[in-house]
């Protein structure tokens, strides 16, 4: 284990120092890094789901599947399984294509995902969010906000097809620069090229690198570096001129003349002076020697601010469609659009986008020891919730103007009914938070979310929403209006369970930044990997034919037991201990999935 720790480590040295990477397709030949990947993705409820092959799941992993891929690694064996091709919808209504690998596969990319990670990383650049460690859609606009000031026009990036129009020799080319190891780059074009199924028929896979993949994210990261690449160290420089605009001489003229005012002691001439002086701006807007450029990329979305003329923001949008024709890629003329930046707004990642025109808002600002009042929000970029996102969610459980309950959540408890309600609220409010209009918008969100929570528990006990808003409505901790539901805890009775709908106040923050989750690279034992490898059955003791029953949520076991007089030992063992899993032997197991297991002994140890 210590050793192949050393290996990622020494892998992100090495990326870190522009190294070459020898010798990799060895070095991942080993059980640590394999334990090290199956602890890392059991918990995904996408673990259960079955590729191609239907016998292919988490369910049932043991050591001796890890020794058998071990095996066929080093006799260079391996072959890939094609992916299970499905379509997911999209909120506009298109849908998303998905390849699911089979188990084993996603375990053989995990761990080339960890090297990969490892060594590239320090490589990427500051301006790419995607799919990376402490990284986020929140930091990429907290990036835009904070540094963008000035901007004149947006320049929105979208490429046609990007993850599956990616070049698999151009990608493997791009690999090969840094990795000098042919075993470990066969091993990934056989990835790449092992095809898809979809109802049933086989298709070949010429480009792309199927999402849903583990290692997908990361290869499409490597290939879009080129891109980040190309504008920070050629496109930047060439339209990065002057650190500042130079000074307005008409403000100059002004400033001069309340300079004298004040000097002669003429106060109210002063103030007129500076109101006048407040509505010029201080730096010249047509400066002919000043430009600069920004950009910031979430996956293969991306976003550039440039502060000059139009003919120019068309110039670097042609020399970005060049660029990427040159790696195989295509820009959309129709999506890639150029925005005024403060009479228009941009579009990404689903916030509207403008710099704001404001000469009379004056915030303190201190600097050296000194207080004073600055235009300092204008020419700021200004970010706020497009129109029809709050609309779409103010009508998501409504019909004909009014609120409706949800039938499908009648069988669930008052608890997890509020929760329901609560987690999805939450969640658009908290990715919203950076809006300046995050209350505006979701204010009346809020309303309609709690009233169709109500009518839903209504319909549940058969009562009025009167009833239910005596019962649950409260105010909460942060003094607002909210729905809250108690549960007890058996373990800890001094502090019950809460589920609530809108019990804190709905503001704009830039303090939360929701981060991606991203594994970062490690190789360590969890408590799952320890519990497999004593190699002992968790109910009756038995040391033969050793793996790991896996179910895909805990929440699926409570409800199809909930009610009943008589729980069979081994969801007990499970639900007494809040785990998805237990290490059974082949007996055990057998009879699990049979539903003949008669619990005649339970390993309390």
């Amino acid at each position: 284990m210590v050793n192949n720790q050393n290996f990622i480590d020494i892998v992100h040295k090495l990326g870190e120092k522009g190294y070459p990477l020898t010798g990799v397709y060895r070095r991942i030949q080993d059980k640590e890094l394999f334990l090290a990947a199956y602890g890392k993705l059991y918990a995904n409820p996408g673990a259960t789901t079955a590729g191609t092959d239907p016998e292919d799941t988490v369910d049932g992993m043991s050591m001796a599947r890890i020794e058998a891929i071990l095996k066929q690694l080093h006799d260079g064996t391996y072959q890939w399984k094609p992916v299970r091709r499905v379509h997911v919808p999209k909120v506009n209504g298109k849908t998303r294509p998905l390849g699911i690998p089979s188990w084993g596969d996603k375990l053989v990319q995990e761990v080339m995902r960890m090297v990969l990670e490892a060594y590239y990383e320090p490589r990427f650049s500051s301006y790419s969010h995607g799919f990376r460690p402490n990284k986020s859609c929140h930091t990429a606009l907290k990036q835009i906000h904070h540094s963008w000031k000035g901007t004149k026009w947006f320049i929105e990036g979208d490429i046609k097809g990007c993850f599956d129009s990616i070049d698999h020799q151009v990608l493997l080319e791009i690999l090969a620069r840094n990795i000098k190891d042919n075993r470990f780059l066969k091993l990934l074009r056989q990835m790449l090229q092992a095809g898809y199924l979809e109802d049933w028929k086989y298709h070949n896979t010429y480009s792309g690198t199927p999402q849903g993949g583990i290692v997908s994210p990361i290869l499409a990261n490597i290939f879009l570096n080129e891109l980040d690449q190309y504008i920070e160290e050629k496109l930047m420089p060439d339209y990065n001129k002057d650190r500042l605009r130079r000074i307005d001489p008409e403000y100059q003229k002004i400033e001069n003349r309340i300079f004298r005012a004040r000097k002669q002691g003429e106060k109210e001439l002063a103030k007129e002076l500076e109101k006048k002086r407040r509505q010029i701006p201080s730096r010249d807007p047509f400066d002919p020697n000043y430009r600069f450029l920004r950009y910031c990329r979430y996956a293969d979305d991306f976003i550039l601010g440039f502060a000059g003329p139009r003919a120019e923001a068309e110039e670097i949008k042609q020399k970005i469609k060049s660029f990427l024709k040159m790696i195989k890629l295509e820009l959309s003329e129709e999506k890639t659009l150029i925005t005024h930046a403060t009479t228009e707004n941009a579009h990404f990642l689903g916030y509207d986008i403008r710099v704001a025109k404001d000469n009379n808002q004056m915030p303190k600002q201190s600097s050296q020891r000194k207080t004073r009042r600055m235009r300092a929000i204008n020419m700021l970029p200004v970010l706020s919730v497009p129109s029809k996102v709050a609309s779409f969610w103010k009508k998501k459980y409504t019909k004909n103007g009014k609120p409706v309950n949800r039938p499908e959540l009648l069988q669930c408890s008052d608890f997890e009914i509020v929760t329901t309600y609560g987690s999805e609220f939450r969640g658009i409010v908290n990715y919203y938070s950076m809006a300046y209009n995050v209350a505006r918008s979701f204010y009346p969100v809020k309303y309609m979310f709690m009233e169709s929570a109500a009518r839903t528990l209504a319909n549940k006990h058969k009562i009025s929403r009167n009833r239910v808003y005596a019962k649950y409505k409260r105010t909460s901790e942060h003094g607002v209006k909210a729905l809250i539901v108690e549960a007890p805890n058996h373990n800890h009775p001094e502090k019950p369970y809460y589920a609530k709908l809108g019990e804190k106040p709905i503001r704009t923050s830039f303090a939360t930044v929701a981060q991606d989750k991203i594994e970062k690279f490690y190789v360590d034992r969890n408590e799952l990997v320890q519990r497999l490898l004593a190699e002992t059955c968790e109910l009756c003791g038995s040391k033969v034919g050793i793996a790991v029953h896996h179910i895909r949520k805990l929440a699926d076991m409570k409800k199809k037991f909930q009610g009943r007089n008589s729980i069979p030992d081994w969801a007990k063992f499970m639900l007494t201990r809040n785990r998805k899993t237990v290490v059974v032997c082949h007996n055990c197991h057998t009879q699990i999935h049979a539903g003949r297991y008669d619990g005649t002994k339970v390993n309390q140890d």
